[in-house]
């Protein structure tokens, strides 16, 4: 049996990480139709959607959670409600979301030709995807708030 110690800690971060896979997957989805072939069968979408959820995006989530730990000095920020409070937790992921979304997608696109866009809205004169950055602006900082409500609760 985990004691409530634990418990309160360990909840945050489970509902940090398996809310950011689920988000990071539905956009990933939904988001499918506005590069080129967008239009392939949604099991072949879906797949492709959830590997790429499970390995980049989550990779992207756990630097994120890695760095504002490190400047929280506190592996466990996520329980505690004062890291809430402090702007670091929410401006480092916007700024870090921007600055790594903006990278990739100008490697991914105009390097090695990862993808190709269809539809999508593009940031201008960069030239890269909005709802990509997008996404890694906002999932980050709604998982945030999710861990807020369960800490708040635990």
């Amino acid at each position: 049996m985990i004691d409530s110690t634990a418990r309160n800690r360990l909840l945050p971060l489970v509902a940090y990480f398996a809310s950011a896979f689920v988000l990071h997957l539905a956009w990933e989805t939904a988001q499918m139709p506005l590069f080129e072939s967008g239009d392939a069968p949604f099991q072949d979408t879906f797949w492709m959607c959830f590997k790429a959820t499970a390995t980049g995006d989550m990779l992207f989530m756990l630097a994120l959670f890695a760095t504002i730990a490190t400047i929280h000095e506190d592996i466990w920020w996520l329980s505690n409600r004062e890291s809430y409070l402090h702007p670091a937790t929410w401006v480092v992921q916007i700024v870090i979301g921007v600055l790594l979304a903006v990278s990739f997608e100008l490697w991914a696109v105009h390097v090695v030709n990862r993808w190709v866009y269809d539809s999508m809205p593009l940031v201008p004169i960069l030239g890269v995807g909005i709802t990509p950055m997008l996404q890694m602006t906002l999932i980050p900082v709604a998982s945030t708030a999710i861990c807020r409500v369960v800490a708040k609760r635990s």
